[in-house]
């Protein structure tokens, strides 16, 4: 072979070993149908994001948090009410009491029908019939209409018309309830009760009541009725 000859073929081998290499390396190079370098050198590491805890899970149990629904809204039920007390009390009571004061019975069997249906009245009612009873109840039948003077839960408009009338009773049935009024406290007669019982008795015990006692028991000895 000439000299001629020799030098194409090193020629030839030299530009087909640098076509193989500029195609290996284009080869290496290009992205793969995946979007990933071929070349697992220069693949980056990829950290998988955790799952946040706190974020509830799809589909995993969980109760639904109550929902208020403010189309129709929940009205709290109106607290019972205390009695008025100026409740309207016995039905028909003036015609009641009328009938009493009309009929031909004695007056203290009208005083005893007036006291049994006392107890069922308003306290206006109790007021205009107190002063009825204070006409018909005699003395030595005073006790149950005392009872209501000394009772402090009385409305004072009625213990008012009572006191008034046993100020005109005999000294042995006004002075023992004037001193039974007098000795509670929280009777709103107590005061007035006193003052009374001070001005016979001339003598003021504070409120050592078993000298009151005492002192009305002896002056109502010396002074009978």
């Amino acid at each position: 072979m000439s000299k001629f000859g020799k030098i194409f073929k090193v020629l030839v081998l030299v530009i087909a070993v640098v076509g193989i290499g500029l195609g290996v390396g284009w080869w290496a190079s290009r992205p793969s149908a995946h979007g990933q370098v071929s070349n697992p050198n220069e693949v980056a590491s990829v950290t998988p994001t955790p799952a946040n805890p706190a974020s509830p899970i799809k589909g995993a149990d969980q109760r639904p948090s109550p929902v208020t629904d403010k189309s129709n809204p929940v009205i709290p039920m109106p607290k019972p009410q205390a009695p008025a007390t100026n409740a309207p009390g016995l039905p028909g009571w003036e015609e009641k009491i009328d009938a009493i004061l009309t009929s031909d019975i004695p007056d203290n069997e009208k005083a005893k029908k007036m006291l049994e249906l006392f107890p069922q009245l308003a306290p206006d009612a109790q007021e205009e019939v107190a002063h009825h009873l204070s006409n018909l109840v005699p003395d030595e039948e005073y006790a149950p209409l005392g009872n209501y003077l000394t009772n402090a839960a009385m409305p004072e408009a009625v213990l008012d018309v009572l006191l008034e009338d046993v100020f005109n009773r005999p000294n042995s049935v006004k002075l023992p309830l004037l001193l039974d009024v007098a000795r509670n406290s929280q009777h709103p007669k107590a005061s007035e009760s006193r003052d009374v019982l001070e001005l016979f008795l001339e003598e003021d015990y504070g409120n050592d009541w078993p000298k009151w006692r005492n002192k009305m028991d002896q002056w109502l000895k010396d002074n009978p009725d």
